[in-house]
């Protein structure tokens, strides 16, 4: 993976405008409400996500790969819970997967842009708050 980061809003306008694969999104391990963009796409997945961590189907220290459904822009979804993974290990997992632009936010899962970009050398879609 090489090239410029890209920089969009963490929300639904950001996916359209910048689309990645896989969107890694950042599930809490309390099972409080998902945070930032997390929370947006599970809002706009009637809390398809947050039924999932109750439920006990999302793994404790690995990622949960979904098929994203139609009306997003992207094919795969990754759900990883806040702290069981560095940004090393999101980006080892989007390489190992082939993705070309893995896309996240940082902030969900309290990470710092720039050790985000880092760490996939600039192929990755950084969605902020703060927007590009």
């Amino acid at each position: 993976m090489a090239g410029p980061a890209r920089v969009a809003p963490a929300d639904l306008d950001g996916l359209r405008r910048a689309p990645c694969d896989p969107l890694i999104l950042a599930v809490r391990p309390d099972g409080r409400p998902p945070p930032g963009l997390t929370g947006r796409v599970d809002w706009r997945l009637a809390g398809r996500l947050s039924a999932l961590l109750v439920e006990g189907r999302v793994p404790r220290d690995t990622p949960l790969m979904l098929p994203a459904p139609d009306f997003f822009p992207l094919p795969r979804l990754v759900l990883w819970r806040v702290g069981a993974a560095t940004p090393a290990d999101l980006a080892r997992l989007a390489r190992e997967m082939g993705a070309e632009r893995p896309g996240l936010c940082p902030a969900d899962f309290g990470f710092g842009a720039d050790e985000v970009k880092r760490a996939f050398a600039g192929a990755v879609v950084i969605y902020t708050a703060a927007g590009p």
